[in-house]
């Protein structure tokens, strides 16, 4: 298991035994099934210069590793090939929401993703074409 600290820090975590691993050599050449962590070295790449690190609210790769879905703070939907892991990323970005996006996620088609809306409190279909 992976997550993010509020310092941006990529943590690894063994569940069974719930306990951190700090150990880099254990977990160097793991395939990760999901990607979730918004700071990780696949999503180098989703990092505009001008974010300040809180902008990002969600992150998802599709099933088959294809592309990368993030949601940000200003109403949009940025889609990326996967891994995105060069600085400057290319993407192609949506709008749908009126303010934030808090969450986006892969349907297991692969082919839809929902997105979910802050202020407008709405939940959006989009289709990967």
């Amino acid at each position: 298991l992976r997550s993010n600290s509020g310092d941006y820090e990529i943590l690894y975590w063994n569940p069974t035994l719930c306990r951190q691993i700090t150990s880099q050599s254990t977990v160097k050449n793991l395939e990760w099934a999901t990607q979730n962590c918004s700071v990780s070295f696949e999503t180098i790449g989703i990092w505009p210069e001008n974010f300040d690190g809180t902008d990002i609210n969600s992150v998802c790769k599709d099933g088959e590793e294809q592309f990368l879905v993030c949601a940000d703070d200003f109403g949009k939907i940025r889609l990326f090939s996967f891994p995105a892991s060069q600085p400057k990323s290319l993407s192609h970005s949506y709008r749908g929401h009126s303010s934030h996006v808090t969450a986006v996620q892969f349907m297991h088609d692969g082919v839809r993703l929902l997105s979910a809306g802050g202020m407008d409190t709405s939940v959006l279909q989009w289709r990967v074409v």
